[in-house]
C-alpha cells in the first residue's frame, strides 16, 4: 500500500507524517503540498530542498525524534498524478486549500490538525505530536 500525506506547503505536517509512518510501517509513504509552488514564489525561494525552507522546525523535529535528516529532500507540489499513484491519501490542510481534483478522490481522508506556520514553538510541537498520534493509529489500522 502507498500512502500519500498532503499538507499546505509540504514543509511541516506532511513531512513529519511521512517520516513517522516510514519508521513504523511496512508500507510505502510519500508527501506533497497543495501550495508548494505558490509558497516558493511568494517567498522568492528558488530551491525546493528542505534545507532552504524559511522554517527549519520540522526538519529539526524529525532529526531529533526519528533520527532522519530530511535537509536534502525536495518539497513536491501536489498534482493529480501523485494522487493516482497512492492507494490512500491523508490530507492535513484546511479543506478550503484543496484543489478540485482532490475533492473527487474516493481514497481521501482528512485529518483536522492545525496549521503550524507563524505559530509559537509550543503550538508547533503540539501539532507534530497530533500528527504522530494519528500516524501511530493509522499504522495500527493498516500495518
Amino acid at each position: 500500500m502507498k500512502v500519500l500525506f498532503v499538507c499546505h506547503g509540504n514543509v511541516g505536517r506532511s513531512q513529519v507524517a511521512q517520516v513517522c509512518f516510514g519508521k513504523l510501517s511496512q508500507h510505502e509513504a510519500s508527501c506533497a503540498g497543495t501550495a508548494v509552488d505558490e509558497t516558493l514564489a511568494r517567498q522568492n525561494i528558488t530551491s525546493r530542498k528542505m534545507k532552504d525552507a524559511l522554517s527549519q522546525r520540522s526538519a529539526e523535529y524529525i532529526r531529533h525524534e526519528f533520527g532522519v535528516d530530511i535537509s536534502e529532500r525536495e518539497r513536491r507540489q501536489l498534482n493529480p498524478e501523485i494522487i493516482d499513484e497512492a492507494d490512500r491519501v491523508i490530507v492535513i490542510t484546511e479543506k478550503g486549500d484543496w484543489p478540485d481534483y482532490l475533492l473527487e478522490g474516493g481514497k481521501v481522508e482528512f485529518w483536522d490538525i492545525g496549521e503550524p506556520l507563524g505559530r509559537d514553538d509550543a503550538f508547533v510541537l503540539e501539532v507534530y505530536a497530533q500528527v504522530r498520534q494519528r500516524v501511530e493509529q493509522l499504522v495500527k489500522d493498516i500495518g
